[in-house]
């Protein structure tokens, strides 16, 4: 992705559920360019701090991906009130200085996984214009892209129950 070899995703990383507040530091600890790339604009501090006091934490299940001491990358689940886990929306981030498509897969592996186990068939994904790649990488796994949007649904079938290493709970 950026020139480099993709490092394997292998036992040198830990996926493990993600606390409120290492979800919050992570998002604070985020450069202007990661901001943008997750939330489609350069959110403040304080916007991020009142966007993450409005989840619902019963409908809200997020994964952390770390190499070493350090939180590389995330996959959250945003269940609904009306329709609970039939069709979460899930969201990635990965710091920009460790971005693979291999940590991007793995995460979303665990992230189709963790829906299905909820009971969702598929789940909705929203692109930023500029995310060509990511779009790549769900077309793989049998995406249906919602016409005249930056919007999909992504099965939860294409990852077998065994495709990837279970992650730690805290």
């Amino acid at each position: 992705m950026h020139g480099q070899p993709e490092p394997p995703v292998s036992s040198s990383f830990r996926l493990q559920n993600a606390s409120e507040e290492s979800v919050l530091r992570f998002f604070l600890d985020s450069t202007t360019e990661e901001r943008i790339a997750r939330f489609g604009s350069p959110a403040t501090d304080d916007t991020i701090r009142a966007w993450r006091s409005r989840i619902d934490r019963s409908n809200y299940f997020a994964v952390r991906h770390e190499q070493g001491h350090h939180m590389v990358g995330l996959v959250e689940l945003f269940g609904a009130n009306a329709t609970d886990w039939q069709r979460p929306k899930l969201a990635l981030t990965v710091r920009s200085q460790r971005d693979t498509s291999a940590i991007r897969i793995h995460l979303l592996e665990i992230g189709l996984i963790a829906a299905r186990e909820r009971g969702a068939r598929d789940v909705f994904v929203a692109f930023n214009s500029f995310e060509t790649y990511m779009r790549a990488i769900v077309r793989q796994y049998g995406a249906r892209f919602d016409q005249g949007t930056d919007t999909a649904g992504v099965p939860c079938d294409f990852v077998p129950v065994d495709g990837v290493s279970s992650w730690c709970a805290d």
